[in-house]
């Protein structure tokens, strides 16, 4: 697989070496002309054309990124949210929400050991940079973040600020089987970084739709992909 990145922070940074550290990817072209890995599959340039997926953490417009991926018929995996209505139609898939928040933690519920039925009560929860909260609803996390204070941001989904290096997302969810526990920790850019590369490899699978969209189509696809880049999940039951 072709990869192109557009790459503006560290995300970035850890996307590339995580795309670079998988036998499927035999080419990886950074969009800006900044830091780029020292790797001989990495070039750099502006034509996406041929690319199985263009993806981007970076600072390039997204209008300008729609566009020249449009042109080349290639999907566009974009770590930040944004909202369809600001940016019009796309003729291609445009994931956008690439990220813990918004994508992992809900392709956790699709572990075998956490999946709900319509009757259970499910809460999803991770973490996000900020001064951690003195209050709140406490929700466990795996170490090193463990059991953290947190405010419900809307109904069932909680967020949990963090002042160190360190992140996570975690999904309880109770019923008659008992209480089931499923998350993840770790260095928070990599974490990030895991979830931007694994929505990725997905879009380049062709399991998308055109149109902008957050990637809650195909959970069970991320969280697989997220897995084979060694994501490690943590699980915990309760008996009824």
């Amino acid at each position: 697989m072709k990869f192109v990145l557009d790459s503006g922070s560290e995300i970035g940074r850890r996307t590339a070496w995580i795309l670079l550290g998988d036998k499927r990817c035999s080419q990886l072209v950074m969009l800006n002309s900044g830091w780029r890995p020292s790797d001989p599959r990495v070039s750099h340039g502006k034509d996406v054309s041929g690319a199985s997926v263009v993806l981007s953490d970076g600072t390039t417009p997204l209008a300008s990124l729609i566009g020249r991926a449009s042109v080349a018929g290639v999907p566009l995996v974009v770590w930040s949210d944004a909202e369809e209505s600001e940016l019009g139609p796309a003729a291609i898939p445009v994931l956008v929400g690439a990220n813990v928040g918004t994508t992992l933690v809900d392709a956790l519920l699709m572990h075998p050991a956490s999946t709900p039925t319509a009757d259970d009560e499910v809460k999803v929860a991770w973490t996000e940079p900020g001064s951690p909260h003195r209050g709140g609803t406490p929700i466990a996390f795996p170490e090193p973040v463990g059991m953290a204070w947190t405010d419900e941001r809307s109904p069932g989904r909680f967020v949990a600020f963090r002042d160190d290096e360190w992140a996570g997302a975690t999904t309880i969810v109770e019923g008659e089987e008992g209480q089931r526990v499923v998350g993840v920790a770790d260095q928070g850019a990599h974490i990030e970084a895991l979830t931007l590369a694994a929505v990725g490899f997905v879009a380049a699978n062709g399991s998308f739709n055109t149109g902008i969209q957050q990637p809650l189509t195909a959970l069970a696809e991320i969280l697989t992909e997220a897995r084979n880049l060694e994501l490690e999940v943590a699980v915990w039951r309760s008996h009824p």
